[in-house]
């Protein structure tokens, strides 16, 4: 080998060593990258769980505590009020409890009721707050906190869950059919939600036999207040059946907002035999008027105890019926009121717009008020809009009706439907109580599902 060729070649092993060396920096370089970028992709994992893992934390609480709030019963006619009630049903829940660490309780400042830790499990914790965010509306807060190393550490990952609740009423609006006596539906009866199933519920708070319903369809739930009532269904129904739910307010009646708008007396010296219309009528105590031909009414009817009113053809009515309340004990049959093919009832809102009628246009939501009288419905009423609310209700016949409202019996014998019928019920036209009516009763919380939110925070 010439000299020339010799350096030739260890310049080329020199050149190759170098980039050896380069090359195993960049590989040097490239594995401390890696590393890096595992270690934050790691990082970032390991976060993301323990965000995961406070945010079952705020679940569980939330859970836990919205269940809590579904089942309270509380007192008083402000949110303030129920609220403090809310504090007084929580604290007798859990302070004292393993729910709560040892000395810890339920705190109430006078807007926020607080609640200390709840451990969830070795880890994982969550606090609470309750307060009025708005005029009708309580919320809960939950916030589900976890340490980051797992050790108690006072550096922790939190995840807050937010949930609005609203007070009402349970009452006996919340059904299609409720009756303080038993339902008892013959050749078969389908009942139905206009919105909802729910809006087609049954519910009876006799004692022995509480509801049969010999065949047809009911759409809602089938409830009865004794867990020992008689219940005999031949009818399918879309939701649950029942026994021993709980109690619900009936509506103390008070028609006296009414009364003075029923300027015309109608007596024994009245022509009703020949129809027509009839506006803002007082019928007169054993009367006993018979409307035999076609007619209209417009306004209040107003019936005084006793009375015995019969609307034999096509009767037109736009407004409410109320009814003098006879008092306990008296006849059934001296206080009746049936109406006899096509019936078709508005709200007072569709009464003419002049001064007769101006202030009574102003009061939806209601269509017939009769404690102490049976109402008979018989053949077909096209709608009725508003509750109806009697002392007891006979159905008769293939009748086919909507009603916007509910329909509440409010005596023993109950209601009772004869042969076939179809009724949709539609409660979300008026909303909930109506004129003429007066809900009391303990207040319970429903959850808006819609204002449910989350926020995670380090």
């Amino acid at each position: 080998m010439t000299k020339t060729a010799d350096k030739t070649f260890r310049h080329r092993s020199g050149a190759v060593y170098i980039l050896a060396i380069l090359i195993l920096c960049v590989f040097a370089a490239m594995s401390v990258a890696f590393v890096a970028t595992t270690d934050t992709a790691l990082a970032k994992g390991n976060n993301n769980r323990l965000s995961l893992e406070a945010r079952f934390a705020a679940e569980s609480g939330i859970n836990y505590l919205s269940h809590l709030l579904a089942d309270a019963s509380m007192s008083g006619s402000t949110l303030e009020e129920l609220l403090s009630s809310l504090a007084t049903i929580l604290s007798d829940e859990l302070d004292g409890t393993g729910n709560l660490a040892t000395g810890e309780t339920v705190s109430y400042d006078g807007t926020t009721i607080s609640i200390p830790q709840i451990q969830v499990s070795a880890k994982q914790s969550c606090t609470a707050q309750i307060a009025v965010v708005s005029g009708s509306v309580i919320r809960l807060d939950v916030t589900g906190t976890i340490p980051v190393g797992g050790d108690g550490g006072s550096l922790t990952v939190s995840r807050s869950i937010g949930i609005e609740f609203e007070p009402y009423t349970p009452s006996a609006f919340d059904y299609g059919i409720y009756s303080k006596g038993p339902v008892d539906i013959g050749s078969g009866l389908n009942f139905v939600g206009a919105n909802q199933p729910e809006e087609a519920s049954v519910y009876s708070e006799a004692e022995g036999k509480a509801i049969e319903i010999d065949g047809g369809y009911i759409d809602g739930y089938v409830r009865t207040l004794h867990a020992d009532a008689e219940v005999d269904i031949g009818a399918t129904v879309n939701k649950d059946i029942e026994l021993g739910a709980d109690p619900v307010a009936v509506p103390v009646i008070d028609t006296s907002a009414f009364i003075p708008f029923a300027t015309n007396i109608v007596d024994s010296s009245t022509n009703t035999s020949d129809g027509g219309t009839f506006n803002n009528i007082r019928i007169e105590a054993g009367t006993n008027p018979s409307f035999d031909k076609a007619v209209t009414l417009n306004g209040v009817v107003y019936v005084e105890a006793p009375n015995k009113v019969s609307f034999k053809n096509n009767v037109t009515f736009t407004g409410v019926l109320i009814t003098e309340d006879p008092g306990p004990g008296v006849s059934a049959a001296d206080h009746y009121i049936d109406f006899k093919n096509n019936l078709t009832v508005r709200g007072v809102e569709d009464l003419p717009d002049s001064p007769e009628f101006s202030e009574l246009r102003q009061m939806p939501g209601t269509a017939f008020v009769a404690p102490g009288f049976t109402l008979e419905f018989k053949n077909n009423f096209s709608t009725i809009n508003g509750i109806v609310a009697a002392e007891s209700i006979i159905v008769k016949n293939n009748l086919d009706g909507l009603v916007y409202g509910s329909i509440l019996i409010l005596g023993d014998q109950g209601v009772e439907f004869k042969n076939n019928a179809h009724v949709t019920i539609d409660r979300s036209k008026y909303g909930g109580d109506s004129w003429g009516f007066e809900l009391t009763g303990p207040r319970k919380l429903a959850a808006k599902a819609s204002s449910y939110v989350e926020v995670a925070s380090l």
